[in-house]
C-alpha cells in the first residue's frame, strides 16, 4: 500500500477571484484555475513575508499543488480607470492622456479545492500561518476577499494530490444538483487523458519574476455530496 502523506487542504471561495496568467499593462486577465504564484502569494501574506523576500521563491520551489474546480465560476469583465500624471506606456514614454481604461477579468462565485504537498519544515509554517494570518489574504487580487477561511485541514487520509482531487468531498450548496458531474482539475503530475499546458506562474524570486510551469488538466466524473461549513 502506498504510504500516506500529510497534505494541506484549502478552499478558495469568494464573490470574485482573479488569477492572472498573461496580464500586460492595461489588460488584466484571469486563468481558469488559481495560479501557483497567486497561491504562493497568499501563503506569503499569511506568513507576513515582504515582497522581495527570497523565501518566497524557496516556498514556490518546495510546493506541489493540485486544484479542483468544485464551482468554476462565471467569467466577468470589469472596466476600471487608472489616473496619474504622467502615465507611461509599454515603451516607458508618457501617454497623451492622464486616464487609462483598464479591462479586468474575474471569476465570479467560484469555489476551488486546493491540495498542497510540502516538506515538513514548510508545511508546519504554512499551516500555522493560515490558521492565524499575519496579513489579510486575498484570491489573486487584493480586491478579491475570501468569503470563508481558506484553511480547510491538514490530512493524512489521502495517498497524494490526485487522490485528493478524485475523492475529497465536493463543495456544494443547498439547491445545487447532486447528480454525478464532471469536475475539472489542474495538477503538476502527469495523468492519463489529461491535456498538457504551460503556465508562467512559478516564482523564481520574491519580486515579479516567473518561469514556465508544466501542468496537466483533465476531468473526473463522480457523485457529489453537500458539504457545508459546519461539516
Amino acid at each position: 500500500m502506498e504510504e500516506k502523506k500529510t497534505l494541506l487542504i484549502l478552499r478558495l471561495e469568494g464573490a470574485l477571484q482573479s488569477w492572472g496568467d498573461h496580464s500586460k499593462w492595461d489588460i488584466r486577465d484571469s486563468g481558469e484555475f488559481p495560479s501557483k504564484s497567486g497561491v504562493v502569494g497568499l501563503l506569503a501574506c499569511a506568513m507576513g513575508m515582504e515582497r522581495g523576500n527570497p523565501e518566497i521563491a524557496a516556498l514556490s520551489s518546495a510546493l506541489h499543488m493540485a486544484v479542483r474546480a468544485d464551482r468554476p465560476g462565471v467569467r466577468m469583465l470589469d472596466y476600471q480607470t487608472v489616473q496619474g500624471s504622467p502615465l507611461y506606456n509599454a515603451e516607458g514614454k508618457p501617454r497623451a492622456s492622464s486616464t487609462v481604461v483598464s479591462p479586468r477579468w474575474y471569476l465570479q462565485d467560484a469555489s476551488f479545492l486546493v491540495a498542497l504537498e510540502l516538506p515538513d519544515f514548510w508545511r508546519k509554517r504554512v499551516e500555522a500561518a493560515l490558521k492565524r494570518p499575519v496579513w489579510p489574504v486575498y484570491l489573486g487580487r487584493k480586491s478579491c476577499v475570501p468569503s470563508r477561511p481558506v484553511w480547510e485541514e491538514s490530512t493524512e487520509a489521502y495517498a497524494g494530490l490526485m487522490d485528493v482531487i478524485r475523492n475529497y468531498p465536493v463543495r456544494m450548496r443547498e439547491g445545487d444538483d447532486p447528480a454525478p458531474q464532471t469536475l475539472y482539475y489542474e495538477c503538476e503530475l502527469s495523468q492519463d487523458g489529461a491535456g498538457r499546458y504551460t503556465r508562467p506562474d512559478a516564482r523564481i524570486s520574491g519580486d515579479r519574476e516567473f518561469e514556465l510551469r508544466t501542468v496537466y488538466r483533465g476531468g473526473i466524473t463522480r457523485e457529489v455530496q453537500h458539504v457545508s461549513d459546519e461539516n
